[in-house]
């Protein structure tokens, strides 16, 4: 009995979470990928901002102080920073939002994006303070959880019976 609603469990979790996983390769890939979706933006002020002498400064924080001194941006509209590989990435909230890209040698680049990609962005990295959808990322990464944990109810035993089997036949 246990191990029949154990396997239910397991399918049924895992079919829910199987689609959230799929949105997120989905929207990931995306957003990896996303300058044929967008047009550049010439009508920045400041394309280049300065870059410190000491690499280890060069942090998220030196980047989105340096982008407000600038006057071009204010802390309100950056909606994140993160570093990938030699270059930062900046998201601005503006309409249309920009995607900023800031190389070693502080070399802005902004590309427009396009409310489709803002839409995807938020799927991906659950940004909205909707408090439904934060309940539904609860839920998923419960359910994610459970589904970790029956995996465990199936594979350990499975590993047990074999090593039994082997003995036998020894």
């Amino acid at each position: 009995m246990f191990r029949q609603m154990n396997r239910k469990l397991h399918r049924y979790a895992g079919l829910v979470v199987s689609l959230f996983l799929i949105m997120w390769a989905v929207t990931g890939f995306l957003l990896l990928n996303v300058p044929w979706y967008q047009e550049e933006a010439t009508d920045l002020q400041h394309t280049k901002i300065e870059v410190p002498a000491n690499q280890a400064d060069w942090t998220l924080s030196y980047i989105g102080t340096q982008l407000v001194a600038t006057g071009e941006y204010t802390w309100e509209e950056i909606r994140s920073v993160s570093k990938s590989g030699d270059k930062f990435k900046v998201y601005v909230s503006r309409d249309p939002i920009l995607r900023l890209t800031i190389d070693h040698t502080g070399q802005i680049q902004a590309l427009k994006q396009s409310p489709i990609l803002d839409l995807l962005y938020g799927l991906h990295v659950g940004e909205w303070e909707n408090l439904q959808y934060v309940t539904l990322l609860e839920v998923i990464s419960v359910l994610t959880v459970v589904l970790v944990l029956t995996g465990y109810v199936y594979f350990f035993p499975l590993r047990r019976r074999m090593k039994k089997k082997q003995e036998k036949t020894e």
